[in-house]
């Protein structure tokens, strides 16, 4: 660049100008002072980080990049110059209006091809720092450059590789706790209040103009306008990575920023657009009495935090109106596919939270205050379709939506009176129902085929391909087991043994002469449509099954939940559940799989080889989690006869799944951390469970988790479900549906939980597709709009509480309330017997991982730490001093010990 346009940056304010000596044929008419002073004025309040000035000569050499709205979608631009108001506007500089811009748009090809001229408003974020990151020297090659940075970026959101949801919440919650935060300690800027405006705004000539614009500004935040936020810091929330240099990732980054930003601000609603907004400018009169303009000073835009409490009730409302407004339309209410937005899936999700008794008490216990903990959205909703804030008035809003129903078959005289209420839709439980005939027909045909003769039935036989078995191999003859917990009631796992040499594969007798057998029930066919694969695929649709309607239905769950008080929420009727799940412990019935057979070497746990079949197995013999604990430990010659093949599966199972997983560990840092978390979420439960005298539960919930060798076992065998099968469609150079997080990287599971888990259900097609040629496999973009599907449903889930935080456990409000209250009067009378809280008693504690709480060992009771420094990771030990107990109310109170 020539010597006279040099680039100037006040580091101190982060202020960017762009100066330029003007030329001789011109001469200012602008007061050059007033210009100074705004800035002063807007520098000493806070906003000086956002000002920025543009140079009319500059931007023709060198245009600057922005967002640009337009539409309702954003567009990149380059700012080509800045052209004067209108002829008509008053000749008086103070009351001109602003100027406009000469700006050259992406089109919708992704072209930087559309020149036009736009006003200010229309600027989202000026990229004032583009310069740091860009090398380019022209005009040419910087719009060359943007758009290729632009298809990259389209690319990056189509793959959908970060969680999207979940970083757009925290950046929300970040800003939502800024918006009232006093100014830094040590920082001599003075905080603007309303009263002041008028009276900063007469210190310039035009007080008018600077009112509007610092009463803008105040609505940004006080400190730094701390509610305001742009791309450039949204890439830091979307990528946790370091964002390496030379190639304008970047760039990149800041344009998948630009656009995950819009597009909250229609489905999320966190996000309010603020544009640029106008400063001063300074005039050129030339020789012909034209003006142009020398120089733009404005205070860059980007997009503000919405008060939570504006937007929960803004969206409790719109929910309620979409819903009244498609009410009269009994297809959709029948189907329950009257849920339009993001919002609205959330806020129904949250109802039926509530509607399962999934609600929050107050100190007082008195109705107003509970129905004041119910989040605002949830409030709202129900308030504007004149229903109350509680489970009654939950179940009611859901029936009137469609996703719910009540049930028809009020007539049977059981003794057991069938439920009044289902929660699904009238036409999801037809298909259901439809669904669960076909596949109980479909398990009678295969039974007749597998047990009708005993003809070659052995289990040293080599095992093929059987005749009317929809090309399944036939495992039927081999026993297995089935371990999960006493509650449940779905079962979609087992595991057996075979041997190898039955298989016809090579045998290395000195490594095992066993293969593992690990099956999955087969649900695959729901989640193919006739009519788009060829072959003898068995779609149920075939048979009057409507296949999409309960795929759309747990595509719309995601997954099940078991952790509320009325009973769980399953991914699909519990009649499609129970015809699709393994049946247990009945002689002579068939069940598909998807089954993983792996052959591990027994000397170091290595996995030779491993594959994937459709299969017909045997009915599982069922365990608990501690009957195969105790299986496992009982003598061989203390077993019973009838337990003796379960004993030998599990005993095989063991010892070769076990090998494999701590190979595994040793090699895989993913699998290392998980060990890890998984280690300090036992010690942590164990110790929350430490002084209770009710049984512990087996399954994991609530603070029930446990690794005894029957969960091990299971554990331990689905992991290496997971990691073969991602694998062997890794080799194969197809794509994975996965859920954002669960990637390997973590050694997040795969396939492993299709009744449970949406995308499981997918990844188990795929598997088939790709490893077993049957049906077509996904595509990549299939597979990331699963991804996407999949995360929004997970982040339903996540965020049903809006940005109010749960309860912790020893907070009056939590479930766990009479858990902490039993737990704090046996550390009381611990602290009593050693002299009172007065002696400064110690006591040992474990950190749970959740903002710095912590669980006394030996008690159970739960404490938020005061006095960390940082945070205080999963499973740390530490000493703490108790410094207020109230069994009661159950508060407890501890610091770091010194």
């Amino acid at each position: 660049m020539e010597k006279n346009k040099i680039r100037n940056y006040h580091q101190s304010d982060a202020v960017v100008t762009w100066s330029s000596p003007p030329a001789k044929l011109f001469s200012s008419v602008s007061k050059e002072s007033d210009c100074d002073e705004l800035k002063r004025i807007l520098r000493r309040y806070g906003f000086g980080s956002r000002i920025v000035t543009l140079a009319n000569a500059n931007l023709l050499e060198r245009p600057m990049p922005a967002e640009m709205y337009e539409g309702g979608s954003w567009k990149m631009c380059l700012i080509l110059g800045i052209k004067a108001p209108s002829l008509s506007s008053s000749s008086d500089n103070d009351n001109k209006k602003p100027p406009l811009l000469d700006v050259l748009a992406m089109n919708d090809d992704g072209l930087l091809q559309d020149q036009k001229v736009i006003d200010i408003g229309q600027i989202t974020t000026i990229w004032h720092d583009y310069n740091d990151v860009c090398s380019s020297s022209t005009p040419d090659a910087l719009a060359i450059s943007l758009q290729s940075h632009f298809n990259r970026a389209q690319e990056c959101l189509q793959s959908n590789i970060f969680p999207i949801e979940k970083s757009m919440q925290n950046l929300y919650n970040g800003r939502i706790a800024n918006r009232a935060r006093p100014p830094s300690h040590g920082d001599r800027r003075a905080a603007l209040t309303k009263k002041q405006i008028p009276k900063i705004a007469s210190q310039v000539s035009n007080p008018a103009r600077l009112e509007e614009l610092l009463r803008n500004l105040l609505k940004t935040g006080v400190d730094r306008m701390s509610r305001m936020v742009d791309s450039a810091l949204a890439t830091d929330y979307l990528y946790s990575d370091y964002c390496r240099g030379g190639d304008g990732e970047q760039i990149i980054r800041r344009m998948v920023a630009a656009q995950v930003l819009t597009e909250d601000a229609v489905s999320g609603g966190r996000f309010k657009r603020r544009p640029c907004q106008f400063v001063s400018a300074q005039y050129l009169k030339s020789i012909s009495d034209m003006e142009d303009v020398q120089e733009l000073t404005l205070v860059n835009g980007g997009w503000i935090a919405v008060d939570p409490s504006i937007k929960a009730a803004s969206e409790g409302r719109k929910f309620a109106a979409a819903t009244s407004e498609n009410a009269n339309k009994s297809d959709s209410v029948k189907n329950g596919s009257l849920i339009l937005t993001a919002a609205d899936e959330r806020i129904a999700h949250r109802l039926e939270c509530l509607a399962m008794g999934d609600v929050w008490k107050s100190d007082s216990g008195q109705k107003e205050e509970d129905e004041k903990m119910l989040e605002l959205d949830i409030r709202e909703a129900l308030a504007s379709m004149d229903l109350p804030p509680t489970p009654q008035g939950a179940t009611s809003a859901l029936i009137k939506i469609g996703r719910w129903s009540k049930n028809t078959n009020t007539g049977s005289k059981s003794k057991e009176m069938k439920k009044l209420i289902e929660p699904w839709s009238p036409d999801l439980l037809d298909a259901a129902r439809s669904l669960a005939l076909y596949e109980n027909n479909r398990r009678e045909s295969l039974a007749k085929k597998c047990f009708s003769s005993k003809k070659n039935r052995s289990t040293k036989t080599k095992t093929s391909l059987t005749d009317g078995l929809e090309e399944r191999t036939d495992l039927s003859p081999l026993p297995c087991v089935c371990i999960d917990a006493k509650r449940a009631t779905f079962r979609d796992d087992s595991i057996g043994i075979r041997l190898r040499s039955s298989t016809g594969r090579k045998v290395n007798k000195a490594a095992s002469k066993w293969e593992i057998l690990i099956h999955i029930a087969d649900v695959s066919d729901i989640y193919f449509d006739e009519g788009k694969y060829s072959g003898n695929m068995f779609v149920p649709s075939k048979k009057g099954v409507n296949v999409h309607l309960i795929r759309k239905a747990a595509e719309r769950r995601g997954q099940s939940r078991y952790d509320l008080p009325l009973g769980p929420l399953h991914l699909l009727p519990p009649v499609a559940l129970a015809a699709l799940s393994l049946e247990t412990n009945k002689d002579k019935t068939p069940n598909r799989c998807v089954t993983l057979w792996a052959y591990i070497d027994e000397r170091d746990g290595k996995l030779l080889e491993a594959g994937l079949e459709r299969t017909i197995i045997s009915s599982p013999t069922a365990f608990s989690f501690a009957g195969a604990t105790s299986l496992l430990e009982t003598n061989t010659e203390e077993v019973p006869k009838a337990m003796s093949n379960a004993k030998a599966i599990l005993s095989v199972a063991e010892r070769n799944i076990l090998l494999w997983n701590q190979r595994h560990q040793q090699r895989n840092q993913a699998a290392q951390r998980r060990e890890k978390r998984l280690s300090n979420k036992e010690l942590v439960s164990k110790e929350l469970n430490a002084a209770s005298r009710t049984k512990v539960r087996d399954d994991g919930v609530g603070n029930s988790f446990q690794r005894s060798r029957g969960h091990r076992v299971v554990d331990s065998s689905l992991d290496l479900y997971a990691f073969a099968i991602g694998t062997l469609i890794k080799r194969a150079k197809q794509p994975i549906p996965r859920a954002a997080g669960s990637g390997a990287d973590r050694g997040g599971r795969l396939a492993t939980a299709p009744l449970r888990r949406y995308i499981d259900g997918l990844a188990q097609r795929q598997a088939l597709s790709v490893l077993c040629s049957y049906g077509k496999p996904l595509t990549l973009d299939e597979c990331r709009e699963a991804t996407k599907l999949a995360s929004r449903a997970s982040d339903n889930i996540a965020n049903v509480r809006s940005s109010r935080q749960l309860p912790m456990a020893g907070n009056p409000h939590s479930r766990n309330h009479s858990h902490q209250v039993s737990a704090l009067y046996n550390l009381a009378r611990h602290l009593a017997s050693t002299g009172g809280i007065k002696n400064q008693h110690k006591v040992k504690a474990v950190s749970t991982g959740h903002n710095n709480e912590v669980v006394i060992v030996g008690v159970g009771a739960t404490a938020k730490c005061k006095g960390v420094k940082g945070t205080l990771a999963s499973g740390e030990k530490l000493l703490v001093q108790v410094d207020k107990i109230n069994p009661e109310m159950g508060v407890l109170d501890v610091l770091v010990a010194r």
